[in-house]
């Protein structure tokens, strides 16, 4: 794995790390919306490692969807279904300002701790596919 492919790597870890600590520990009525937000980017994060570890530049895009095209990787069908659902929190939770068509999602805690639960699940799968592939 190349120098910059590694801090892709360790800042979406670290994303995954905040994740937890939100999700484990909330202190205030924000900290589960941005436990999801960690969630995203730390998706969002490994999925440019995988890009960056090819040798190409990564896209300017927080499109979880785009950025799986781009790293060509397979998923399951599960895993890709939960991209999916992923791929709409990054806006409601970073910009409290913006207004919605279906409103402001709502997160509760079983909400948050399925995002978590999830987004560990895909992490680990797509971190095993980079090591595969050094």
């Amino acid at each position: 794995m190349n120098d910059i492919a590694k801090k892709w790597l360790d800042y979406a870890k670290a994303d995954l790390e905040v994740a937890e600590v939100l999700v484990k520990n909330p202190k205030s009525k924000y900290s589960l919306q941005l436990a999801v937000l960690h969630c995203h980017q730390a998706i969002e994060k490994i999925l440019k490692t995988i890009i960056v570890n090819k040798g190409v530049e990564p896209k300017r895009t927080h499109d979880l969807i785009k950025l799986l095209l781009d790293s060509k990787q397979k998923l399951s069908p599960e895993l890709k279904e939960y991209l999916e659902r992923l791929n709409i929190h990054y806006h409601p939770a970073r910009y409290p300002d913006i207004h919605y068509k279906e409103g402001i999602i709502k997160y509760s805690k079983e909400t948050v701790f399925y995002h978590f639960k999830q987004t560990k699940k895909l992490f680990k799968w797509l971190e095993k596919g980079l090591k595969l592939k050094k």
